[in-house]
């Protein structure tokens, strides 16, 4: 037996659909070969982390999972991160009920992964008593091969082996590992970009800026401040910089008057709010005490009582919005799961049959769907009223007025049991002392509709409210940002940018997004207090990439996606120089396309930065593997696998970036290679996965500057429809490339 130990972090990484083989090729992963054991380790852990111990045998093929489970190594890599955190949690350790588990002295045996799983897997686990209540995976046994805890406890009498030494020596081959990563450039790429038309972060003060912008931009950038603003405008046409230079003009206007002012520049994530803030800090203005950009997360952290002075006592799911809602989602799955396999037979006859159906579902996309819609409504709908578990709150949620924006709910019978499922998510929350970023904001809008922040809000409001990524904010948010101003005795000054191309609850799921019923809500300022500014430039791409975005923009499914899609692509124009035309190259199979997308890595390396962008998430196992031999090949690889990871590639100029097409979002590239494109059914039933693989494919395509090659291949349907439609228009150059 040679064991492996990862901790959470890295076992998180595996969660994601990262293959053993593109390890190497991380840019947040390190792995450490001892004697003994094998060491996997996160960047940014410490060496006091919690550690995942899993005994495994030393020649087996899978490197992370028993073999016969390698299939659905990202289920089980899961269930493993979870289990390992509900250990850390104080008191007895409680498993959800549709994990099976059965305990015997200090072995605990539960199903390895969600069903279907034909061999029925079951861990035998043990959770150390130590400091870091570190977890050890002993062995997995098969509906072939079934172990009695008793029977195993009786055969297996050892002790763990001592693997301090080894994990000190790893942890500190690991920091100096990822602080070189930091320091050091790629050294096997001797070009060096010129600075770009598009970049965001060149040093530029405010003035060069404002010579700059297009007519577009200067007319939102120079309009009255009176009434809010709505700016919106597909990916690349500059809205985080026009922001950013409206909220600088008005703060340099209050300065020039000699007026206090106080602007607030809100985001969704953090990864916005430090781009934004990277931009203010080149611009040369010193210290900007009257500007703050900050997630709406934080501010309400930095400003409601309980945060401010450390009173919650709970940790947040999530450093900011956005990274809390993706495991807020896998949360509401879990207690989902427990209760249908549980209670839910108590209510089922008494709810609709709209319902019925949802919950009875076990297709994996469609209980995603409803764990959306519930995060949606414990959020901005229990939330939002402040209604918690307790003795007559369920009354309370009965008399909510449903909106058309909410989950349909046919009677107080379907919301008995959404109210059910609620109370069983914040008790799970609770046990394992987590707060989410709806309850924070929730709590932060109850102080700030009291008398108490009435009173202060002259004091600590903003004068100026300026929100990037306002398609991600739900209504909750919304209400939050309208308090957030100094005059009450005026309609809030709130200037919106928006992408009209991002859905959230697509982000978010997936072709899943199918099943949503859950609608959005605007909730904007009345229409005649709201100026509306389109961006009809883009810098970020050539006329050619363009062309293409518009084409396929014309080829989406004509459904009422809302208003904030609406944007007119035929007076889009692009401010760059003319290129080259894409490339379609159509390969025989799987293989041949990861061939040919070797030789178009191997020939556009010299032109500058690179990404392959997979728009099929579905495929990323395949495409992290194919990361690992493009480093093996001497091209500098980095790996992308959540949004946390563009932070440190933002001012990078060198070497592959190999990552989804959704978490490429914020990235620009000279080249990019848009693979793992699926074969998009025209099924009317499959509407929204249409859409969401060709926003995908847009998302993708728009990440290049300049050259763009896109790869299909037969097994996966060949080129979609709207790709072939490009060819015969003369909108890509069609080319035939490897075929086995």
């Amino acid at each position: 037996m040679k064991p492996l130990i990862m901790t959470v972090a890295a076992a998180g990484e595996i969660a994601s659909g990262l293959s053993p083989d593109a390890i190497p090729s991380s840019a947040r992963l390190f792995v450490s070969n001892q004697p003994s054991v094998d060491i996997l380790l996160a960047a940014g852990d410490g060496e006091d982390a919690q550690r995942i111990i899993v005994m495994r045998s030393e020649n087996d093929a899978e490197l992370i999972v028993p073999e016969h489970l390698s299939t659905r190594r990202s289920d089980v890599v899961s269930r493993m991160t979870n289990f390992a955190e509900r250990a850390r949690t104080p008191g007895p350790l409680s498993l959800p009920t549709h994990w099976h588990q059965y305990k015997h002295n200090r072995y605990i045996a539960f199903f390895a992964v969600p069903p279907p799983e034909v061999n029925r897997s079951r861990w035998i686990a043990e959770v150390l008593s130590n400091k870091r209540s570190d977890v050890v995976f002993w062995a997995a046994t098969t509906s072939k091969r079934e172990v009695q805890l008793e029977e195993f406890e009786a055969a297996n009498a050892v002790e763990l082996p001592d693997f301090d030494e080894e994990w000190s020596i790893a942890f500190a081959a690991a920091a100096a590992h990822f602080e070189q990563e930091r320091r050091t450039e790629p050294v096997d790429v001797e070009v060096r970009l010129r600075i770009r038309e598009n970049s965001v972060a060149k040093g530029w003060s405010y003035e060069q800026w404002m010579e700059a912008v297009d007519d577009d931009q200067r007319a939102f950038i120079t309009a009255d401040p009176g009434k809010s603003i709505r700016l919106r405008g597909p990916a690349g046409s500059g809205k985080t910089i026009t922001l950013t230079l409206k909220a600088i003009r008005e703060m340099l206007r209050a300065k020039e008057r000699n007026e206090d002012i106080r602007v607030l520049v809100a985001t969704h994530s953090w990864s916005i709010a430090t781009e934004i803030d990277q931009i203010v800090d080149a611009m040369g203005f010193g210290s900007t005490p009257e500007l703050d950009v900050f997630p709406l997360l934080e501010v309400a952290q930095n400003m409601a009582p309980i945060y401010s002075e450390n009173g919650a006592g709970s940790s947040l799911v999530g450093d900011d919005s956005y990274s809390g809602k993706r495991e807020q989602l896998d949360q509401i799955r879990e207690v989902l799961a427990d209760f249908t396999s549980g209670d839910w037979i108590t209510y089922r006859d008494a709810t609709s049959e709209a319902l019925r159906s949802r919950l009875d579902s076990s297709e994996p996309t469609h209980r995603t769907a409803l764990a959306w819609d519930l995060l949606v409504e414990f959020g901005s709908v229990l939330g939002a009223a402040r209604i918690w578990p307790g003795a007559g709150s369920d009354l309370r949620y009965y008399k909510v007025p449903r909106a058309a924006w909410m989950l349909p709910l046919a009677g107080r019978a379907d919301m008995r049991v959404v109210y059910e499922i609620y109370c069983r998510h914040m008790a799970s929350l609770d046990e394992r002392q987590l707060v989410t970023s709806d309850q924070v904001l929730s709590d932060f809008l109850g102080f700030l509709q009291s008398r108490n922040w009435n009173r202060l809000r002259r004091s600590h409001g903003y004068d100026l409210v300026f929100v990037d990524e306002f398609h991600y904010f739900n209504p909750l948010e919304r209400q939050v940002l309208h308090y957030l101003t100094r005059d009450v005795a005026v309609y809030p000054k709130i200037f919106m940018a928006m992408d009209p191309r991002q859905s959230p609850s697509l982000d978010f799921l997936g072709s899943a997004a199918d099943q949503t019923t859950s609608l959005g809500e605007s909730d904007s300022p009345d229409d005649d207090q709201v100026a509306n500014f389109e961006l009809t430039s883009v810098h970020r791409f050539t006329p050619q990439i363009l062309t293409l975005v518009k084409h396929i923009h014309h080829n989406f499914p004509t459904f009422d996606l809302g208003q904030d899609w609406d944007i007119d692509f035929a007076g889009i124009e692009s401010a760059r120089s003319a290129g080259s035309l894409p490339v379609l190259i159509s390969c025989g199979t799987r293989a041949a396309e990861e061939i040919d997308i070797y030789r178009a890595v191997r020939d556009l390396y010299s032109h500058g930065r690179i990404a392959v962008a997979v728009v099929d998430t579905r495929q990323w196992d395949r495409f992290s593997a194919l990361a690992a031999r493009l480093r093996q090949g001497k091209f500098h690889v980095s790996i992308i696998t959540s949004q946390a990871d563009t932070d440190s590639l933002r001012n990078r100029h060198h070497g592959v970036v190999v990552g989804p097409a959704e978490y490429l979002a914020g990235l620009q590239f000279p080249s990019a290679i848009v693979a793992g494109i699926p074969e998009i059914s025209a099924d009317p039933q499959a509407v929204m996965e249409r859409t969401r693989f060709l926003s995908l494919l847009y998302l993708a395509i728009s990440r290049a500057e300049e050259k763009v090659h896109i790869l299909v291949n037969d097994d996966d349907g060949g080129a979609p429809g709207v790709l072939r439609d490009a060819a015969d228009k003369g909108l890509v150059v069609a080319a035939r490339g490897s075929e086995v």
